[in-house]
């Protein structure tokens, strides 16, 4: 008898066995990460932008051949960005624990054998007992852990789209950030250019004794800043390029060439304040995520109240005696609830419940306090750039008329070129201004959840 037992239960935990995971091994070698890192063809990035599926960013037709415009950065940052592919595992996370939640107990099987062992065994046996036990309770609270560990993973989904947003239009605003500098500096090249002429010049006027010392190392001095400014430029570029590819996940040589056609807005008439407020916390990502993170902890600290009563376990126990008695018995135990009553676990939850309810607070706050700063800031910048666009016709006007005072010998050059470098500081300062007013409309498009929340926003 008691061989046919333990060949019963052998028998049972190899079947049991069969439908165990079996283990991959994944070895961390380099050409396993170098495939992982390889970019991927034109045609297949199309493919990818074109079945995109994201909360806010939209498939689009995706063609780099003709430059690579602030949309499509976007979007190859949300598809290449290395570190999103290390986010995106939290979903799995997320559904192991969904699994889990919704798995019973295993019940619990227990042997025992006694042979006698001292005195008369005459007509005894050995004795054996089996008993089955399972917890009954766990019933009660399943369905509340199925919930929860829903929610949780419906935010971690949603925060894993919010990080997606933030890397996409940190990839977007890099592209403006890169037109602006690549126009800055054509400027500041044509200033550069002007002032080694003017320096030329007064160090041969110098030569004859026709100005001063001080006037010539004016002149120098003057070219000098000018090329610090360049050098500080190029500099910048470069390294917002490499800010760029990392966003997209490219290699640092890898250069991408931009569309040629892009414009910078030149004023923006964003949504009203009260509009953009309206409904925000049901369109901003991280604010979703945070909601369905508090129902989660809800339905955690219900279950922590709930498990503080009595578990309760039932079970059966076939046994035979030493003297070939068979018996099948039925047994019930429970906890009693006297010292521990999950009173410890029941405080953690209502502590993080009361944090998660405090955050989420705290961010709809400061995401109205960032869309109101924002308006006013977008406010000023309208006005500082109009004030700009009608300063500029003056001093063009102004360098038309030195110049044409040169010709007739009324005006020294000396003046000529003052004039003409304060015109280009004036461009300058606009491109400033521009991409300080892109900054903001995307930085209003993060705070409000609205993509492209300025109807002209890319139009001049």
């Amino acid at each position: 008898m008691k061989n046919n037992v333990i060949n019963s239960l052998t028998a049972g935990l190899f079947c049991l066995l069969l439908g165990c995971a079996h283990y991959q091994s994944k070895p961390l070698t380099e050409q396993a990460v170098q495939q992982q890192l390889e970019t991927p063809t034109v045609q297949q990035l199309s493919i990818q932008a074109a079945q995109i599926k994201h909360p806010l960013l939209k498939p689009i037709p995706f063609n780099i051949q003709d430059g690579l415009s602030p949309d499509e950065a976007a979007i190859l940052a949300v598809l290449r960005n290395p570190e999103l592919r290390a986010i995106r595992d939290q979903h799995g996370i997320a559904n192991a624990q969904l699994l889990q939640a919704g798995l019973l107990p295993d019940p619990k099987v227990s042997y025992s054998f006694s042979a006698p062992s001292g005195g008369t065994d005459l007509g005894t046996n050995n004795a054996f007992g089996i008993g089955l036990s399972w917890e009954a309770t766990a019933l009660i609270w399943r369905q509340n852990q199925i919930t929860a560990a829903g929610k949780q993973q419906q935010g971690v989904d949603m925060q894993i789209a919010w990080q997606e947003w933030q890397i996409a239009q940190a990839a977007k605003l890099a592209v403006y950030q890169l037109i602006v500098y690549s126009n800055q500096q054509a400027l500041l090249s044509e200033m550069a250019l002007r002032l080694e002429d003017n320096r030329a010049r007064l160090q041969e006027a110098a030569e004859l004794g026709l100005v001063t010392e001080l006037e010539r190392v004016a002149a120098v001095s003057a070219k000098n800043l000018v090329d610090i400014r360049l050098l500080a430029l190029k500099l910048q570029i470069k390294q917002q390029q490499q800010r760029l590819n990392r966003a997209m996940g490219l290699k640092p040589h890898e250069v991408v060439n931009l569309q040629q056609d892009i414009e910078l807005v030149t004023a923006m008439n964003a949504p009203a304040y009260d509009a953009l407020i309206h409904n925000v916390e049901n369109r901003r990502l991280d604010l979703m995520a945070l909601k369905r993170g508090y129902e989660s902890q809800e339905e955690r600290l219900h279950i922590a109240v709930m498990q503080q009563f009595p578990k309760i376990s039932i079970g059966f126990d076939p046994a035979r005696d030493n003297s070939n008695l068979y018996t099948m018995g039925f047994g019930v135990s429970m906890t009693l609830p006297i010292f521990d009553r999950n009173q410890g676990q029941i405080a953690l939850d209502r502590a993080t419940r009361q944090q998660l309810f405090d955050q989420y607070s705290s961010r709809l706050f400061q995401a109205r306090a960032d869309i109101a700063e924002l308006l006013v800031t977008i406010t000023l910048i309208n006005k500082q750039i109009q004030s700009v666009h009608h300063a500029i016709p003056d001093l063009a006007n102004l360098v038309k008329a030195y110049q044409s005072g040169i010709e007739n010998g009324q005006v020294d050059v000396f003046n000529y070129y003052v004039a003409w470098n304060n015109l280009t500081d004036k461009k300058i300062d606009l491109l400033t201004l521009e991409l300080q007013l892109v900054q903001a409309g995307i930085a209003l498009e993060v705070a409000s959840g609205l993509y492209h929340v300025a109807t002209d926003f890319n139009e001049k």
